[in-house]
């Protein structure tokens, strides 16, 4: 009985827990990730197929392949075995059950071929399992990078927020307060996301700090990132990175690596500068010279740096937030003391529930009028 009860209160507690919302996700958005990997050698040749009924065996087989490939050979092998003793399951199913003995042996068979694949779900869930471990000490390592607490610079508030798309991501920011009273500011975004975005973020973290003691000149800094991490990737891990240097007067100077612009904003709303324009990020092309630039913010007016997660997230009809959107919402909301967490909000309600594929990250600073005090806001 302790055992069945524990199966009810398990089925309880599933069902609890799955709303619609949960269901319709599976459907909209895991399941047509699933296809769109498994099906990922065969596209171009099931898209050219004009008779409805080839491309549909033609999609089931090439699915069906995808999954088959993805397991390592014992597996493929059990997997295989499954298929097959299924098959002769509903071949005894439909032609020989004229008696109860070929009733039996289908059965057996069908029996046989679920114990099989339980077997194989099993080895698989352990593996993914210890995947997970491996990928939630990842998580707190990576966690460990971000500041926990914003610094407090006089005359500037700073504040900053940080969600990953994956166990592990790839957006950093980092905020140090140098010897002379500047703050030195890292905002960027690993390729991609997930352990490979995670390892390229910590290199840039640490080159970054290590950097800082030699000099927080713009120049000097991204030269020894974009070395490093040339040095360390691949030509597909690179780094879109904003550093600037700031001081509490205002005056600002820093380069812009391929990443979306930074907003300079007033408190009400006007766009006073978009920094930043196209050039290569981190980690792809050495040697190179980014352009640096150099600007001053006046009381009121605030930095604001974006991961494209947000611009490029998409609501449950597909259409994506946008950089137009982006800036709408940062200038209506600037001047705010919770800027980060009303950005944020607003951005949450207008994809409602829809996809967002990659990390999220926020960033302001602002500079305070003369008798605004320091301040520091994270919302990791």
């Amino acid at each position: 009985m302790a055992r069945l009860q524990e199966w009810l209160d398990l089925t309880g507690s599933t069902i609890r827990s799955v709303g619609s919302r949960d269901v319709a996700g599976l459907y909209e958005r895991e399941w047509p990730a699933v296809r769109q990997k498994l099906l990922e050698d065969h596209r171009s040749s099931i898209e050219r197929e004009p008779k409805r009924w080839k491309r549909w065996i033609r999609t089931a087989s090439a699915m069906m392949y995808g999954l088959t490939r993805r397991l390592t050979p014992e597996r493929r092998l059990l997997f295989l075995i499954s298929l097959v003793v299924g098959l002769l399951s509903f071949v005894y199913l439909g032609v020989l059950i004229g008696s109860w003995n070929n009733a039996l042996k289908t059965l057996v068979s069908l029996l046989v071929a679920f114990a099989v694949l339980v077997f194989l779900l099993a080895l698989e869930l352990i593996d993914k399992l210890h995947f997970r471990d491996e990928l939630e000490l990842a998580r707190d390592l990576q966690a460990s990078l971000l500041p926990k607490e914003m610094p407090r610079v006089p005359g500037l508030e700073v504040s900053a927020f940080n969600r990953i798309a994956n166990t592990v991501g790839g957006d950093l920011y980092d905020f140090a307060t140098l010897p002379d009273g500047r703050v030195a500011i890292l905002f960027g975004d690993a390729s991609g996301h997930g352990m490979a975005a995670g390892l390229v973020m910590a290199v840039a973290q640490a080159g970054f700090r290590t950097q800082l003691e030699v000099s927080a000149a713009p120049e000097a800094v991204v030269t020894t990132l974009n070395r490093l991490l040339c040095r360390t990737g691949g030509s597909r891990s690179f780094f879109s990175a904003c550093y600037v240097v700031l001081s509490g007067g205002g005056a600002f100077e820093g380069v812009v690596a391929g990443h979306p612009p930074i907003l300079q904003i007033r408190d009400g709303g006007t766009i006073v500068r978009k920094i930043g324009r196209g050039s290569y990020p981190l980690g792809i092309k050495a040697p190179y010279r980014w352009d640096s630039f150099e600007g001053r913010l006046e009381p009121g007016e605030s930095l604001v740096f974006s991961s494209d997660g947000i611009p490029e997230s998409r609501d449950r009809h597909g259409e994506a937030f946008g950089y137009d959107a982006l800036e709408r919402v940062a200038s209506r909301h600037a001047g705010a003391p919770d800027f980060c967490e009303r950005v944020l909000a607003e951005w949450a309600g207008a994809i409602d529930g829809g996809t967002v594929d990659d990390d999220v990250s926020l960033a302001l600073v602002r500079r305070l009028g003369p008798e605004g005090p320091a301040a520091g806001r994270g919302m990791n």
